[in-house]
């Protein structure tokens, strides 16, 4: 009864908002999809559908008609000051904890000061660093599900009366969408029907502050080695990393696509696994992370590098032009230098390079020639390959502020 209740509710508030409703109630599947139009303040019709799952009331709203590439942003507006005037009525009113997912923006809206609020508060600031919870998914009946930037594969809470139960994604997670120092490079997109399972429980005896902790212990188990990977891998070269070309990298001046993943198994453990996906080579897994890294070190000392590799200088200017390639002088047609010796280049740059440092920009916005300041070195070279690389010493005798 009460959930009959509350989506009658819903189609209240909406027709006190202007719009004309037709409803189509499908009580064998438990929703009622509403179809809404001609509201003075929302032009666009919307397709409202309303369905409990996973102990959550859910409203998912989106404008058909509405292409989702382009930009709408007073619409976005519109939609969000509806429907977050609509769910505060019905918790402030009947006490109902409507939880909102806008199909166009990927946003959720919950009462802010409702239970359900707090804990898409939570999961918005700790999980994605935002005031606000995002989704990107092609599911057509999204519940609370998250899909974290520093994650491998999405999470669902669910509610029930006496606890949250949190549940992983079975699909892992695109391994293009992400770099090996887990920094995130497209949106994780939810896959529709993916399948979850359970990875804990919280009783909600202990409040919204016992699921914090978890949800930030959840984070640093997986964050922590991803850095530890990184710490691990540079051991053996510490310029790794210096320059990435989406999932590419430089590894002694080889080209690598490194891969490092953490992901909660059915079993209630973790799988940690490290592979070079340009190799298609598996370099360790494991289900405890020291382990896996131990694993790691063991196979990079054992690694043999080919004899043809990128030099110092090629990794720097190919890292500049996105070229993670192995044939250094299909890109470099030649190197003129000035007042200082190849092997005195090689040595500057790849000191640097192993410490990190940071490349001043000269001349960044002409369309022909780039320039740089590296090394104590003057690096200049065509603005897109292949081209001659000039290099000369600059005359200042301490290394000049990185910008």
């Amino acid at each position: 009864m009460e959930t009959i209740n509350w989506k009658k509710k819903m189609e209240e508030q909406l027709r006190r908002s202007g719009f004309t409703l037709e409803v189509e109630n499908m009580a064998n599947i438990g929703m009622t999809e509403i179809h809404a139009s001609s509201s003075p303040l929302i032009s666009y019709p919307l397709r409202i559908r309303l369905y409990v799952r996973m102990g959550w009331l859910m409203c998912t709203v989106d404008a058909t008609t509405v292409d989702r590439s382009e930009d709408h942003p007073l619409f976005e507006r519109m939609i969000a000051a509806v429907f977050e005037r609509i769910v505060r009525h019905l918790y402030h009113a009947y006490d109902f904890h409507v939880l909102t997912y806008i199909g166009n923006t990927g946003n959720y809206i919950a009462p802010k000061d409702s239970d359900t609020g707090e804990i898409v508060r939570l999961l918005a600031q700790i999980w994605n660093d935002r005031s606000y919870l995002h989704l990107e998914t092609y599911e057509e009946f999204p519940a609370l599900y998250v899909t974290p930037p520093w994650a491998h594969q999405a999470y669902a809470i669910e509610s029930t009366d006496d606890e949250w139960i949190i549940y992983a994604g079975r699909s892992g997670r695109q391994a293009t969408d992400y770099r090996a120092d887990g920094v995130e490079l497209r949106p994780h997109r939810l896959a529709e029907g993916d399948l979850f399972f359970p990875v804990d429980r919280i009783s909600k005896q202990h409040g919204p502050l016992a699921l914090a902790e978890w949800l930030r212990l959840e984070r640093r188990e997986v964050e922590d080695f991803m850095l530890a990977f990184m710490r691990t891998i540079r051991k053996f070269d510490p310029s790794f990393g210096f320059a990435w070309g989406g999932t590419d990298t430089f590894f002694h001046g080889v080209p690598v696509e490194p891969y490092a993943q953490v992901l909660r198994l059915e079993s209630g453990k973790r799988r940690y696994r490290v592979m070079n996906n340009s190799a298609k080579r598996l370099f360790a897994v494991a289900d405890d992370p020291v382990v896996c890294l131990k694993e790691v070190e063991q196979t990079l000392r054992t690694v043999r590098l080919p004899e043809n590799r990128v030099s110092a200088l090629g990794q720097l200017v190919m890292g500049v032009w996105q070229q993670f390639e192995s044939d250094e002088s299909t890109y470099i047609q030649e190197v003129a230098y000035r007042g200082i010796s190849k092997f005195q280049i090689e040595e500057k740059i790849g000191h640097a390079l192993s410490n990190q440092q940071r490349i001043r920009w000269v001349e960044k916005t002409d369309s022909h020639q780039s320039i740089i300041e590296y090394a104590h070195l003057r690096i200049s070279f065509p603005k897109r390959p292949p081209g001659i690389v000039t290099v000369e010493p600059i005359e200042s005798t301490y290394e000049r502020g990185a910008l």
